[in-house]
């Protein structure tokens, strides 16, 4: 073997290292998004595809090349990946471009450099180039992982359904791009440069774009935190007042008792003894552990009571650990104001009903059932909710907020009502 084709073999092997040092950082990227199928060989599966999609040759006109990258990541998330179908697609969307239009642009420029000084029979030469090529793709990858997986990541655990939608749209602008400016490349390929470039630039912000919305709906639910500790220790503050008032006015309970007593009355001592036992469980009902959901539901149960609304509440979720605070006080902030709404229109005070079940189960399921009364009529339009509330402008907002937690979680919805009663049923798993 000769010193040229030695030097070639170790080139080209160095070409096959930076392919898939590439392809792994492109399968960090993935997975800062999707959930990869567990296995080992499934693994390296995946890493050998990521490799192959980050690194592969694509020239102008190429459009054999680039449709079947396409319908190889589409594969890749299909059958290596778990996770909702509109994330699947946002992930070929955004990453697919900026991978097609990188390898354009060092393939087409690269050339161009390359038959300024050599020919097609300088294989030492051409085999620098390839290597050079590679070693790009290799460094941009670790670079746009170092600098966006942070925001990949934020971006997963806080985007709803709808906001995945809105990156689509954005980044389908640069998918259609790539794929027009390798179908239809003029003979002067440096004319699509520019817009090459531009699909890069194009998905690179709309990830800084996303990653703001991102921080922007992380501080909301900061704020909702906050606001749910207010009404907490809001409600512990009145809680507390109400202990103490009434051990303030104890004395005076205790004398009127044993007056009755006294006097034979034992009834009248009886029904007055148990009015006070309502009122100091009244002070101290406990629904469950978390602090900060008690203190909600608490808050909804005297609404309830104010609205003389017969109630009931079945809570059963000291276990719960994967659903955060603030969405898990939001359903049951939402779903209980609905429902208090709708039995405020009765007039018959008798016919108020309202019934809450909820609980976390061993094999990792939250339920909750939600059954109100109602008189007023259902509208449905374009799958929203209206409400017969003179704000226009919150009408199906309550209902909205439960879907999007809803779909966080990956959980179903289902609502039923007929012309006497209302019921939400949400399911999600762990």
């Amino acid at each position: 073997m000769s010193t040229t084709q030695l030097l070639i073999f170790l080139f080209e092997r160095i070409d096959n290292i930076s392919q898939f040092i590439a392809g792994f950082y492109f399968l960090r990227c993935l997975d800062c998004c999707l959930e990869r199928r567990k296995g080992k060989l499934l693994f390296f599966i995946t890493w050998i595809v990521c490799s192959a999609i980050a690194s592969f040759v694509i020239f102008p006109q190429d459009a054999t090349n680039i449709t079947g990258i396409f319908l190889l990541f589409l594969l890749l998330n299909l059958v290596l990946y778990h996770g909702k179908w509109i994330i699947k697609l946002s992930m070929i969307l955004i990453l697919l471009p900026i991978s097609a239009a990188l390898n354009l642009l060092v393939m087409d420029i690269g050339g161009y450099l390359f038959f300024l000084y050599f020919t097609e029979q300088d294989a030492l030469e051409n085999t620098i180039f390839s290597t050079l090529f590679y070693s790009i793709a290799v460094i941009f990858w670790i670079v746009f992982y170092r600098l966006f997986h942070k925001n990949l990541t934020e971006i997963r655990n806080t985007f709803t359904t709808r906001a995945w939608y809105m990156i689509s749209i954005i980044c389908t602008a640069s998918f259609v791009g790539i794929f027009t400016c390798v179908y239809f490349s003029p003979d002067t390929t440096w004319y699509i440069w520019p817009c090459t470039f531009a699909c890069i630039i194009t998905n690179v912000g709309s990830i800084r774009l996303a990653a703001y919305l991102a921080d922007g709906i992380h501080a909301d639910l900061e704020r909702k935190n906050l606001q749910l500790q207010k009404n907490y220790y809001e409600e512990l503050e009145q809680n507390q007042k109400q202990i103490r008032k009434f051990r303030h006015d104890m004395n005076n309970h205790l004398s009127v008792v044993g007056y009755l007593l006294q006097k034979g009355e034992l009834q009248k001592a009886r029904d007055y003894f148990d009015k006070i036992s309502v009122y100091m469980q009244t002070a101290n009902r406990k629904f469950c552990e978390n602090s900060v959901v008690n203190a909600v539901l608490n808050a909804k149960y005297n609404l309830m009571t104010d609205a003389k609304i017969d109630g009931f509440f079945h809570i059963s979720i000291d276990k719960l650990l994967f659903i955060d605070d603030v969405s898990l006080c939001t359903l049951f902030a939402n779903t209980l104001d609905n429902a208090i709404e709708a039995c405020q229109k009765i007039e018959a005070p008798d016919r108020r009903k309202l019934e809450l079940k909820c609980r976390y189960t061993e094999n990792g399921y939250f339920s909750l059932e939600l059954i109100n009364s109602k008189i007023n009529e259902i509208v449905v339009q374009k799958n929203q909710y209206i409400s017969d509330k003179e704000d226009k402008s919150a009408h199906g907002i309550g209902i909205s907020s439960i879907r999007d937690i809803v779909e966080k979680y990956e959980g179903t919805l289902d609502i039923s009502y007929d012309d006497t009663s209302f019921k939400v049923v949400i399911l999600i798993g762990g």
